[in-house]
């Protein structure tokens, strides 16, 4: 079916969107709207590409994935970074057992 009047195209995968609402100075949102007018371009996709950019620096600083990570690499990386937390861990056994003991107090 095409798009109405006025309506671009959508792709035939559509990812569901989440709103974000941004309180701006009116002085700013003025002056980011008139540069996105006078540059013929649209607020919302110079948002989304300062989303998309800031997430990406702020993924590599903490040491996170981006899409198309290989998803083993992005486990051990997790992992690497829990074990180096140094965070009290317990032998799995003991604690399934301590839950099982748990469960016989009813």
């Amino acid at each position: 079916m095409p798009p109405a009047k006025g309506q671009e195209p959508q792709p035939e995968h559509i990812e569901p969107v989440k709103r974000l609402s941004v309180n701006l100075p009116e002085s700013l949102h003025l002056r980011f709207k008139t540069a996105c007018s006078a540059t013929r371009r649209r607020m919302v996709s110079e948002v989304l590409d300062l989303v998309e950019r800031r997430t990406a620096e702020l993924e590599e600083e903490a040491g996170l994935w981006r899409s198309g990570d290989d998803p083993a690499a992005r486990r051990r990386g997790v992992i690497e970074r829990a074990l180096a937390c140094n965070h009290p861990t317990g032998d799995i056994d003991e604690m399934l057992a301590d839950i099982e003991r748990g469960r016989d107090l009813r």
